[in-house]
């Protein structure tokens, strides 16, 4: 992936992360800020479709554990909820 490509990725990603729910933003926006650009391209772009379910169900996934997620998405999330328990 080019530099222009992995530039407007980060900026979608950042765009996206800003969610309507406050306890999401507080992990979503420093985890693009920070681990973004160090994902797998794959993470990228799995990390995106992610960002385009609704927020309680990125809710349930991610603070609260409650819905197991399709076996494509696993790696993403225990890297977002890892992520979550060091800040």
């Amino acid at each position: 992936m080019n530099k222009k490509e992995s530039s407007f990725l980060l900026d979608k990603a950042k765009f996206k992360s800003r969610r309507g729910l406050n306890e999401l933003d507080q992990i979503l926006v420093p985890f693009v800020t920070k681990k973004f650009q160090q994902l797998e391209e794959l993470e990228k772009i799995l990390f995106l479709e992610l960002l385009e379910f609704e927020d309680i169900d990125l809710a349930d996934l991610i603070l609260y554990k409650k819905i197991k997620s399709s076996e494509k998405f696993k790696k993403i999330i225990s890297k977002i909820i890892e992520f979550s328990n060091e800040i």
